[in-house]
């Protein structure tokens, strides 16, 4: 099961025009998010090529779909969660210096 990403106003989250989800005991079936897609392609088309491998670093732990972003939560913990908390408002997250790398 997944759930839907809200921020501090409970408002779903977005990234790139689609729905930030993660793992959660209750919610919404995985198959929802539809087919993966290959999240680098999708990238290419925002990102300049040079600064294209430190947001994909940033999206370490993110996983692309048709229909929403999976924000995956490995063994050990995430490898990059500065974006997630920063988009739920959670803590002191501050805002990612990758995201003005985007067009």
């Amino acid at each position: 099961m997944i759930c839907t990403a809200k921020n501090g106003c409970s408002s779903d989250i977005t990234f790139q025009g689609k729905k930030v989800y993660f793992n959660w005991s209750s919610g919404i079936p995985f198959s929802s998010l539809g087919k993966k897609l290959d999240k680098t392609e999708f990238l290419k088309n925002l990102v300049d090529n040079n600064n294209l491998q430190a947001v994909e670093a940033m999206l370490a732990d993110w996983e692309l779909y048709e229909n929403g972003w999976h924000v995956v939560y490995p063994k050990g913990g995430y490898k990059h969660p500065q974006l997630f908390y920063y988009l739920r408002q959670y803590g002191t997250a501050s805002e990612p210096k990758e995201l003005d790398y985007f067009n």
